[in-house]
């Protein structure tokens, strides 16, 4: 499925399987990203109290954490496209 993640002025797009839940997973992945325990590369600080992402930390997130290793990964398409493409699934940010 193609997935748009909308953050106002403009939108990234991205791949994920057909068969996932995007409502449910995008509460988990904001409990994910947001959670200071947890080690990732969108901190932008060593406090762990600010973050900075776009759709590359989502696919990131479902290639580590959800998929599993015989799915097909998770990708991006484009990042920062100003104009509305084809999508299935919209993420606002």
């Amino acid at each position: 499925m193609i997935v748009k993640v909308d953050f106002d002025f403009d939108a990234d797009y991205m791949y994920c399987p057909d068969s996932m839940d995007m409502d449910s997973l995008m509460k988990q992945f904001n409990e994910w990203i947001y959670d200071s325990n947890i080690e990732h590369p969108f901190w932008i600080d060593e406090s762990h109290l600010a973050v900075c992402y776009r759709a590359d930390a989502i696919a990131y997130w479902l290639n580590k954490c959800i998929l599993d290793k015989d799915d097909q990964p998770a990708k991006v398409l484009e990042q920062m496209v100003k104009e509305d493409k084809v999508y299935d699934y919209a993420i606002i940010l």
